[in-house]
Parts: structure tokens; C-alpha cells; sequence
């Protein structure tokens, strides 16, 4: 009768042993299934605050964007989207006005021009009455060797003139443009100055001017900035729109000789 008693004893364990090696493994998977539906719904809201992000970026830029037009056919500088759920802010700013160095960092390609006003601009966009008042002024190349050919154009009395000059820097490249050293030259102002215009030759370059005896610059444009805001997002957008020329300089640039000149 022990012995029986013993046995059932121990049978009776083993069950007992089996049935908390389940509990345990049950509780395990449910504790993995957990942490893995916790992590997907992480995913699930990380996803989602990311596509929201960049919904409101998106809004807030093309409302940066509406800001710019508005201001460009109002003249205003506050702009709300028609929902009222967007708004701009626009600072405009004149471009070198009053300076005594113009750089507008930009790579001018071989055969394009770079142009600089000496005489200011009405609201209308006509050229005014109020040239540079400097002797000279030089014009730089960044670390550009190559040649250029320089326009400047001049008013002497009610007629306008264009003068030419020919460089080149680093070495002979061109004949019968005048060698220098890479660096600047120095134009000597006649007339009154109404605007210099650099073209690279066969190599292009970055540019400025500047005045180191007396006389500032004229403005050169606007600067447009406008600053979008969507839903606490914000995004910037400047454009720069700059003094065009009038068709009688574009038509001297492409002649040989001067235009006008006296």
C-alpha cells in the first residue's frame, strides 16, 4: 500500500510540474505577442506623425510660396491661406543699395554676363538720375583665370555710350586683350555711369565689384524673403528679382563698336 501511495504520489507531481511549465510558456508567448503589437503600433504612430510632418511642410512652403505672389500683385507682406489654417510673413530688402561692394556669388558661365547698376531705379523700374559718384571702380575675379570683356555704359548728356575692355588673366589667352595678373582691374568712370557688364570668355568664374575711393553702389534689385507657417511648420523662401535691362543695352553688348558713343 506505500508503495502504491508513493507512486501516485510522483505521478501526481509531474502533473503538477507539466501543467506550470505551460502556464510559464503561455505567459511568455503573451509577453512576446505583447511586445511586438505594442512595437508595430509604435511604428504605426511614428508613420503617421512622419506623413503629417510632411503634409505640413508641404502646406507650409506652398504658403511661403502664395506669400511671394501675393506681395508681387498686392504690395502686402501679410498673407493668410483662404482656410485660415496658413499664414506668411514677407520681409523684402534692396540689394546692395548703398554699398561699396556688389558680390552676388554667383558662377557666371562662359558667355553669360553679369550685371552691375551705377545709377539708380525709379518704383516704375525706369533707370533714375542718380549715378556713382566714384572715379573708378575695380572688378574682381575669385580666384578666376581666363579672360573677360567688360562693358560699361555711360550717359553724356542726352546721349549714351558704351565703352570696352578686354583682359586677360593668368597668361595670354585672347589677342589683343591686355594681360594681368588674376586679381582685379580698375575701371576708370566717364560720363555718368550707368552700368558694368562682365562676360567671362571660354571659362566661366565668379565676380564683384568695388569702390575703394568714394562713391556707393545704386540698389540692384529686391530680395524677397517669405516665411511660410502651417500648423507650427515653418519654411523659408527668398527669390531674388533684379533690375532687367533695356533692349538699347542688350543691343550695344551684341555690337562690335559702341553705341551712341561719344
Amino acid at each position: 500500500m506505500m508503495k502504491k501511495f508513493k507512486i501516485s504520489n510522483l505521478k501526481f507531481k509531474k502533473i503538477n510540474n507539466s501543467r506550470g511549465q505551460v502556464a510559464i510558456i503561455v505567459l511568455l508567448v503573451s509577453a512576446v505577442m505583447l511586445t511586438l503589437g505594442l512595437t508595430m503600433s509604435n511604428k504605426e504612430i511614428i508613420s503617421v506623425k512622419i506623413n503629417t510632418n510632411d503634409e505640413l511642410l508641404k502646406k507650409a512652403f506652398d504658403t511661403a510660396e502664395s506669400g511671394i505672389n501675393y506681395y508681387l500683385g498686392t504690395g502686402r507682406t501679410s498673407y493668410v491661406s483662404p482656410d485660415n489654417s496658413s499664414f506668411a510673413n514677407v520681409a523684402v530688402s534692396k540689394i546692395g543699395d548703398g554699398s561699396n561692394k556688389i558680390d552676388f556669388g554667383e558662377f557666371v558661365l562662359a558667355g553669360s554676363n553679369e550685371n552691375y547698376w551705377l545709377v539708380n531705379h525709379l518704383e516704375n523700374g525706369n533707370i533714375g538720375s542718380t549715378f556713382f559718384a566714384g572715379p573708378n571702380i575695380d572688378i574682381c575675379g575669385v580666384g578666376f583665370t581666363g579672360s573677360i570683356e567688360i562693358s560699361y555704359f555711360y550717359k553724356n548728356g542726352a546721349s549714351y555710350g558704351v565703352k570696352r575692355f578686354g583682359y586677360n588673366f593668368g597668361g595670354s589667352i585672347i589677342t589683343g586683350f591686355e594681360n594681368k595678373l588674376p586679381g582685379c582691374v580698375n575701371i576708370t568712370m566717364i560720363g555718368s555711369p550707368i552700368l558694368l557688364s562682365v562676360m567671362p570668355i571660354y571659362n566661366g568664374g565668379k565676380f564683384y565689384i568695388e569702390a575703394k575711393n568714394g562713391g556707393s553702389f545704386a540698389s540692384q534689385g529686391i530680395d524677397i524673403l517669405s516665411d511660410g507657417t502651417s500648423g507650427g511648420t515653418n519654411t523659408k523662401l527668398n527669390i531674388r528679382q533684379r533690375y532687367k535691362l533695356p533692349s538699347f543695352m542688350t543691343s550695344g553688348m551684341m555690337a562690335e563698336g559702341s553705341i551712341l558713343s561719344d
